[in-house]
């Protein structure tokens, strides 16, 4: 929490980040990685307290790059943030 009392940005970030790295997993080869190229993120309404939940959508697995989307709700089921990440195969 942040000085106001709500999720600070940063770890909401880290959250999709982690969330849509997870979501490309089962699509890669036993020793490929890939790595953030961008994440653009709206932050619709803040976080108060309790838990947060990313879901992560992939758009598009394309041969180097991947793109995802990521929701994260609030405890009530209110959307909070959404996003959209690129990844590439390094």
């Amino acid at each position: 929490m942040q000085n106001q009392g709500v999720v600070h940005g940063g770890a909401i970030a880290s959250l999709i980040d982690t969330a849509t790295a997870f979501a490309i997993l089962s699509l890669l080869a036993p020793r490929e990685k890939v790595a953030t190229v961008d994440l653009a993120i709206s932050y619709l309404r803040p976080a108060t307290r309790g838990r947060l939940k990313a879901v992560p959508n992939v758009v598009r697995a394309g041969r180097r790059l991947f793109v995802v989307s990521a929701e994260v709700f609030d405890k009530q089921g209110k959307l909070i943030t959404t996003a959209l990440s690129t990844y590439i195969k390094v």
